[in-house]
């Protein structure tokens, strides 16, 4: 039997994002969604969360049309087609259907050929850093794989219920990463913790266990339903401990880490941990206040944004910390090469 090797390293070669059609300002979103956001609320929201605006796909953009205008910008900065892609992962909480798989739209909006494979996975908005994980390991222990493209769409808005106030940190929009081979370590190394004792807390609830009926529909129970509390640290008591946790892996200490792409739902909370962390928080780029909270796809826009601004030298290591409900929590460790 021949056992498993590396065959190639793995490193992360290009971006891509895109953005729901109609952007709707705090001062706006009366007019579009008929709620008032309370003044507490909204100072809230602005100063400490960090959100002004937010993106609203359109009723003809499907993830899936999102995840496709991304992927093509990510192809465009690296260089390559689609024929180049041996593997998609569509990584997201709000696909375009329950079955079939979001990446056979996207594969065929993106004119992908049979050699490319793919697959979708769910872990709320930490299934970013896990589809990196094993995009990267796909890459070093295939020999057939050397270009993946991993793709999060995110269309949370059109699942919340417009009367109520928290639905304002939602916004919709899709954030791509192409990932290639190296001869040198790119992907060094990730770690995935849960907690399922967190499943009933909020989500959006039909499926298997509660189909669709108009009773359901009736219940709003098709729509993100808050049915407990999150405790309000949830994120803090555990983000610490799993940055730690990876950099011990990877024979890393937090002053090592250039960049950290933390989950942008709140900006005072990603400030908080890089205090915590004893680092300096401009290096946790926050994008919250250009995009809203885009869930799946906002730490594949932070990371987007720092590399427009020419930020990344080669040599840097980055840090991906996320979160979903549930819940799951993902951190993965990269070197810029």
């Amino acid at each position: 039997m021949r056992k498993p090797e590396i065959k190639k390293y793995a490193r992360i070669v290009s971006t891509g994002i895109s953005l729901g059609r109609t952007l709707v300002t705090n001062e706006e979103y009366e007019k579009y969604f008929g709620l008032k956001l309370p003044d507490a609320w909204r100072s809230a929201l602005e100063n400490r969360i960090g959100i002004r605006h937010r993106y609203v796909a359109s009723p003809d953009q499907a993830p899936s049309d999102l995840a496709a205008e991304a992927a093509k910008m990510a192809l465009q900065k690296a260089g390559l087609t689609i024929d180049d892609i041996d593997l998609v992962i569509v990584a997201t909480d709000t696909p375009d259907f329950q079955t079939p798989p979001t990446v056979s739209s996207v594969h065929y909006k993106l004119g992908a050929k049979l050699k490319t494979g793919g697959f979708d996975i769910n872990a709320a908005c930490a299934d970013n850093t896990i589809a990196l994980i094993l995009a990267s390991q796909s890459i070093m222990l295939n020999e057939d794989v050397n270009y993946a493209l991993v793709v999060s769409p995110y269309t949370m808005v059109r699942f919340t219920d417009p009367q109520d106030v928290t639905a304002s940190i939602f916004s919709d929009g899709a954030g791509a990463v192409i990932l290639g081979p190296s001869d040198e370590p790119g992907f060094i190394t990730g770690k995935i913790i849960a907690d399922g004792s967190y499943y009933d807390y909020w989500g959006i609830y039909i499926g298997g266990a509660r189909p669709v009926s108009e009773e359901v529909v009736r219940e709003k129970w098709h729509k993100l339903r808050y049915l407990k509390r999150y405790p309000p640290d949830i994120n803090l008591r555990h983000w610490p401990g799993l940055v730690q946790e990876t950099l011990k892996k990877a024979g890393l200490t937090a002053d090592d880490i250039s960049y950290y792409f933390v989950t942008q739902v709140n900006r005072e909370m990603v400030r908080e941990l890089m205090r915590i962390l004893g680092q300096p928080v401009e290096k946790a780029p926050t994008i919250m206040d250009k995009y809203g909270y885009t869930g799946s796809a906002c730490v594949f826009m932070a990371l987007h944004d720092t590399i427009e601004q020419g930020k990344l030298r080669k040599g840097d290591y980055l840090q991906f910390v996320t979160s979903g409900v549930g819940f799951v929590m993902a951190s993965a460790i990269f070197r810029w090469v």
